[in-house]
């Protein structure tokens, strides 16, 4: 579907280099024949939804294909048609139509009794078209100017809803991610007797889902990297934050794995000591996590462990007779 309006729009527009830059934010420089696969490549590169795609396409082929009559509406002075219409493109979920005449009633209507329903359709607009930040914006500020309208509520719950949809994957940073759940305990703490209470908990325990997630990746990484000390610490220090998460299993067996192939690079000073180590974290693993699957790897370890550590003992005492000033 993508492809399809992607040429229909390529088509339609021509030369019009405007419309490039209301859709992609820059002007596309190559020959004609190419606009297609570069509308098509961009999109795909900026994760371009096809929704926004149809959205942005619908108005801007509107004056280019013969349909002036939404034109003559944004240019006319009734105020009261405009209104009528974009209320009725906004419960038609018609939205890139109905912001540009919700926009102008805004700041037509201030100070009258349609403001707020306005005010809040405008937020709503916003909101349809997936642009999570303004929606955000503009449903706070509507929660601040009408404090005590019937749909305060569900105002701070959508604001709170935009943050949800802005944080990104576990991968990228998180900063997203918290603010969403500062939201939205804010509203359960503004809202305590609220029906979406259960959601708020629901969307808050997938958040932090992600935060544990990417905070056990980042430990995991030091262990991917051979860097197996700072491994032992950081997947420590995730345990002590998540003990009874869904990743502890793996992270105490890395642990374990960690301490063994650091030992095994030891110096001979040292390699006894580490080998224990690895040891006790199997004895401290296997009585938590007795059925699990790393059980026979960790098993195969302890069983090496318990092998070097004896022969580090032995070629340390041996050092000592042929060293005995070291």
């Amino acid at each position: 579907m993508l492809t399809q309006w992607a040429s229909i729009v390529a088509d339609a527009v021509k030369n019009v280099q405007w419309f490039w830059l209301l859709i992609f934010g820059r002007e596309v420089t190559a020959s004609k024949p190419n606009y297609v696969p570069q509308a098509i490549n961009f999109a795909a590169s900026m994760k371009i939804s096809t929704l926004r795609i149809l959205m942005i396409s619908s108005i801007v082929l509107l004056p280019l294909t013969g349909c002036d009559g939404y034109q003559k509406l944004l240019k006319s002075t009734d105020t009261e048609l405009k209104y009528e219409k974009a209320m009725a493109f906004y419960a038609e979920d018609r939205c890139m139509q109905a912001l540009p005449l919700l926009k102008e009633l805004v700041g037509l209507f201030r100070g009258t009794d349609q403001m707020e329903e306005v005010f809040f359709a405008y937020a709503g607009a916003q909101y349809c078209i997936e642009d999570w930040y303004m929606a955000r914006y503009y449903y706070r500020q509507y929660a601040k100017t009408f404090a005590s309208s019937e749909h305060t509520e569900e105002a701070e719950f959508r604001a709170a809803l935009c943050s949800v949809y802005l944080s990104p994957s576990y991968s990228l940073d998180q900063f997203d991610t918290g603010a969403a759940i500062d939201d939205l305990q804010l509203f359960m703490d503004r809202y305590p007797q609220s029906s979406l209470k259960d959601s708020c908990n629901n969307m808050m325990g997938r958040l932090r889902g992600k935060l544990e997630l990417k905070s056990f990746e980042q430990a995991k990484l030091y262990h991917t990297t051979l860097k197996f000390q700072s491994a032992v610490m950081a997947l420590d220090y995730f345990l002590d934050d998540h003990p009874m998460g869904p990743y502890s299993e793996e992270a105490s067996f890395l642990i374990i794995e960690s301490q063994f192939l650091y030992a095994q690079q030891s110096t001979l000073r040292r390699r006894e000591e580490r080998f224990a180590d690895a040891i006790e974290s199997y004895f401290n693993f296997a009585a938590r996590f007795p059925e699990s699957d790393f059980i026979d790897a960790a098993v195969r370890m302890h069983r090496q462990s318990m092998i070097g550590m004896e022969k580090a003992s032995k070629d340390m005492r041996a050092n000592q007779r042929e060293n005995p000033t070291q």
